[in-house]
Protein backbone atom coordinates (compact mmCIF):
# COMPACT_ATOMS: atom_id res chain seq x y z
CA UNK A 1 0.00 0.00 0.00
CA UNK A 2 1.04 3.61 -0.94
CA UNK A 3 0.91 6.84 -0.60
CA UNK A 4 -0.85 8.97 -3.84
CA UNK A 5 -2.07 12.28 -4.57
CA UNK A 6 -4.26 13.81 -7.60
CA UNK A 7 -4.33 17.26 -8.39
CA UNK A 8 -6.51 17.99 -11.44
CA UNK A 9 -6.91 21.74 -12.46
CA UNK A 10 -9.82 22.42 -14.77
CA UNK A 11 -12.13 25.36 -16.48
CA UNK A 12 -15.55 24.85 -17.14
CA UNK A 13 -19.10 24.07 -16.08
CA UNK A 14 -20.49 26.04 -13.38
CA UNK A 15 -20.92 23.97 -9.78
CA UNK A 16 -23.78 24.24 -7.07
CA UNK A 17 -24.44 26.17 -4.03
CA UNK A 18 -22.94 29.21 -4.77
CA UNK A 19 -25.30 30.72 -2.74
CA UNK A 20 -23.70 28.93 0.79
CA UNK A 21 -21.16 31.69 2.35
CA UNK A 22 -18.69 30.95 4.86
CA UNK A 23 -19.16 28.14 7.79
CA UNK A 24 -21.95 26.73 5.52
CA UNK A 25 -22.29 22.54 5.11
CA UNK A 26 -21.95 21.83 1.35
CA UNK A 27 -23.09 18.91 0.22
CA UNK A 28 -23.96 18.76 -3.46
CA UNK A 29 -26.55 18.94 -5.92
CA UNK A 30 -26.05 15.37 -7.60
CA UNK A 31 -26.57 16.70 -10.91
CA UNK A 32 -24.45 14.15 -13.73
CA UNK A 33 -22.86 17.55 -15.15
CA UNK A 34 -22.52 19.30 -11.85
CA UNK A 35 -18.32 19.70 -11.90
CA UNK A 36 -18.13 20.31 -8.25
CA UNK A 37 -20.50 17.08 -7.96
CA UNK A 38 -18.10 14.97 -9.79
CA UNK A 39 -15.17 15.72 -7.46
CA UNK A 40 -17.31 15.08 -4.65
CA UNK A 41 -18.20 11.41 -6.21
CA UNK A 42 -14.24 10.90 -6.79
CA UNK A 43 -13.46 11.12 -3.00
CA UNK A 44 -16.61 9.23 -2.11
CA UNK A 45 -15.83 6.58 -3.89
CA UNK A 46 -12.14 6.47 -2.90
CA UNK A 47 -13.01 6.19 0.73
CA UNK A 48 -15.50 3.37 -0.31
CA UNK A 49 -12.63 1.36 -1.93
CA UNK A 50 -10.87 1.27 1.55
CA UNK A 51 -8.60 4.36 0.93
CA UNK A 52 -7.88 6.65 3.99
CA UNK A 53 -8.33 9.86 2.34
CA UNK A 54 -6.15 12.90 4.06
CA UNK A 55 -7.50 15.88 2.40
CA UNK A 56 -9.64 16.48 -0.12
CA UNK A 57 -10.38 20.21 -0.84
CA UNK A 58 -12.07 21.60 -4.22
CA UNK A 59 -10.63 24.85 -4.40
CA UNK A 60 -12.91 27.67 -6.61
CA UNK A 61 -11.36 30.04 -8.70
CA UNK A 62 -7.85 30.11 -7.81
CA UNK A 63 -6.12 33.02 -9.08
CA UNK A 64 -2.87 31.00 -10.10
CA UNK A 65 -1.72 27.37 -9.11
CA UNK A 66 0.40 29.14 -6.25
CA UNK A 67 -3.23 28.84 -4.54
CA UNK A 68 -3.79 25.18 -4.93
CA UNK A 69 -0.40 24.71 -3.23
CA UNK A 70 -1.85 25.43 -0.16
CA UNK A 71 -0.61 29.07 -0.33
CA UNK A 72 -4.03 30.80 0.77
CA UNK A 73 -5.15 34.49 -0.71
CA UNK A 74 -7.77 36.74 0.17
CA UNK A 75 -11.30 35.94 -0.99
CA UNK A 76 -10.84 32.05 -1.61
CA UNK A 77 -13.20 29.94 -1.71
CA UNK A 78 -12.34 26.39 -0.18
CA UNK A 79 -14.81 23.13 -0.05
CA UNK A 80 -13.44 20.31 2.60
CA UNK A 81 -14.47 17.35 0.82
CA UNK A 82 -14.41 15.08 3.89
CA UNK A 83 -16.18 17.79 6.18
CA UNK A 84 -18.55 19.23 3.34
CA UNK A 85 -17.56 22.67 5.17
CA UNK A 86 -16.98 25.66 2.88
CA UNK A 87 -14.49 28.47 3.77
CA UNK A 88 -15.24 31.72 2.08
CA UNK A 89 -18.37 33.02 0.05
CA UNK A 90 -18.79 33.77 -3.31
Amino acid sequence: MGTFAAKVVAVGGHGCEREKGDGANVVGCERSGCPDCITREYVRRLKRSGASVELAELIHWPPDVGALKGQPFEGQVKDDLLTGLRTGSF
